[in-house]
C-alpha cells in the first residue's frame, strides 16, 4: 500500500475579522497589511464615531485579499496530492468545511470524506486540523488536555529536566503543555497501520531561547506518548508533523550579491550541544528527520524576512521502520511562495503570486510518500 501524507501551516485560516488590533498593539501583526497601515490612525484620537463605517470598508479589502490568497493555498494543497493532510493554524471546523468546499475542490484536490478538528489551546482560536481523502482514518483524539503532572510524581519530572534543564521553568507549572494540541490520528487499509501526531508547538514570538524550554516539553508529551502506545516504537509506523517553530540549521542569506546577481547564502548548523524544539524526538536515534533525505540547503520550509533566515520549521518526523519505507524523495512544495523570497528565481509559482501577498502561506507545504 502507498499512502501519502503532507503537512501545512495554512496561516490564519480564518472566517472571522479580528480588529482588536486597532485596541490591542500585540495583536497587531495579524491583520492585513492594509489594516496596518491604517490601524493607528483609525483609534489614535480615540474618535471612534465613523470606525465601524472604516471597519466596514476595511472588511472588504481583507476579504478580497483573503480570496487570492486562499486560491493559492488550496492550489499548493492540490499540487501536495495526499491521502491525509494535517494542517495547522484553522480557525475552527466549519472554516475547514468552507475552504474544503469552496476553495479546495475547485482547485482539482478532489473531495476529502472526512474533516478533523478539535478545539486547542491557543488563545488567538488557531488549531491543528486534518483532512482524510477517505473512510481509512479510523481513530482520532486531542492531547490538549494534557499537563505537566501527566509525566508523573517530581522525581520523574526532575529526571526529564536532568536529561532537558530548559524545561525546568515550563514542567512544574499548572498549564496545558500543548499550545494548541497534538492530534492524533490512525490510518487503517489491508491490515496496515499508521499513526500520525499532528502538532503545531509554541512560536518563537519574544525570541527563541525564551521559548525553547515550551517546545522542548511539549516534543517530551509527544515522544512520551509514542513510547506509552507502542512497546518497541523503533519497530512501528508512527510519524509526527507540523510546524515545530524551531530549527536544527538555518541558512543566512547576506546583503553580499555574486557575479550573477544572487545574494550569498551562508548554512548555519546547530552543533551538537546546541539545544532546539525538536531534541527530544530526535535524540539518540527515536524518530528521524524525514528531510534529512534532502541536500542541507533544499529543506527549508520557512523564510523570515526580519533576518534574511530560511528555515525548516515545518516537520516530518518518522520512526526508524517507517523511514526505511519512504518511497523516493520528500517534496517541498515552494510554488505558493511569494517573490520577496531572496535566490528563488528557479522556483515555478502559481500566477498572481505578489512580492509579499497574495501568497498561499508564509510556510511551504511538505509531503512523503510511504510503501507500507
Amino acid at each position: 500500500m502507498e499512502f501519502r501524507l503532507a503537512t501545512f501551516n495554512v496561516e490564519n485560516l480564518f472566517v472571522r475579522l479580528d480588529f482588536n488590533a486597532f485596541t490591542d498593539e500585540r495583536a497587531q501583526n495579524y491583520l492585513p497589511a492594509v489594516a496596518q497601515f491604517y490601524a493607528q490612525d483609525a483609534a489614535a484620537d480615540g474618535d471612534l464615531s465613523r470606525f465601524e463605517a472604516f471597519k466596514a470598508m476595511l472588511s472588504g479589502v481583507m476579504l478580497a485579499q483573503a480570496d487570492d490568497k486562499r486560491q493559492f493555498t488550496a492550489a499548493a494543497m492540490a499540487e501536495a496530492d495526499a491521502h491525509l493532510f494535517c494542517m495547522q493554524e484553522v480557525d475552527n471546523i466549519n472554516a475547514l468545511m468552507r475552504f474544503h468546499d469552496a476553495y479546495l475542490k475547485k482547485a482539482g484536490a478532489g473531495a476529502y470524506a472526512q474533516k478533523i478538528l478539535f478545539e486547542g489551546n491557543d488563545r488567538r482560536g488557531i488549531d491543528v486540523a486534518a483532512l482524510a481523502r477517505d473512510e481509512r482514518a479510523v481513530m482520532s483524539r486531542s492531547h490538549a488536555w494534557l499537563t505537566p503532572s501527566w509525566f508523573g510524581n517530581q522525581a520523574a519530572r526532575d529526571a526529564l529536566i536532568e536529561a532537558y534543564p530548559l524545561i525546568k521553568s515550563e514542567i512544574n507549572k499548572r498549564r496545558a503543555i500543548f499550545s494548541r494540541d497534538c492530534l492524533e490520528m490512525e490510518y487503517a487499509h489491508d491490515g496496515k497501520r499508521l499513526t500520525v501526531f499532528n502538532c503545531h508547538f509554541k512560536s518563537m514570538s519574544g525570541g527563541r531561547n525564551k521559548s525553547l524550554g515550551k517546545r522542548q516539553l511539549e516534543a517530551l508529551a509527544v515522544k512520551r506518548i509514542i513510547q506509552n502506545k507502542f512497546a518497541d516504537p523503533a519497530a512501528e509506523n508512527w510519524v509526527v508533523v507540523g510546524d515545530m517553530n524551531d530549527y536544527r540549521q538555518q541558512i543566512k542569506v547576506t546583503a553580499k550579491r555574486r557575479a550573477d546577481g544572487s545574494y550569498v547564502e551562508n548554512l548555519k548548523t546547530l552543533g551538537a550541544d546546541d539545544p532546539s524544539g525538536v531534541d527530544p524526538l530526535l535524540d539518540d536515534g527515536f524518530g528521524v528527520n524525514a528531510l534529512d533525505a534532502l541536500d542541507a540547503t533544499a529543506r527549508w520550509t520557512h523564510y523570515y524576512p526580519g533576518d534574511r533566515t530560511k528555515t525548516q520549521l515545518d516537520y516530518m518526523i518518522v520512526s526508524p521502520a517507517l523511514n526505511a519505507r519512504i518511497k523516493g524523495k520528500p517534496q517541498v512544495i515552494r510554488s505558493g511562495q511569494p517573490y520577496r523570497v531572496p535566490n528563488s528565481d528557479e522556483i515555478q509559482r502559481y500566477p498572481r503570486i505578489g512580492m509579499d501577498r497574495p501568497k498561499a502561506s508564509d510556510h511551504c507545504p511538505v509531503a512523503v510518500t510511504f510503501k507500507l
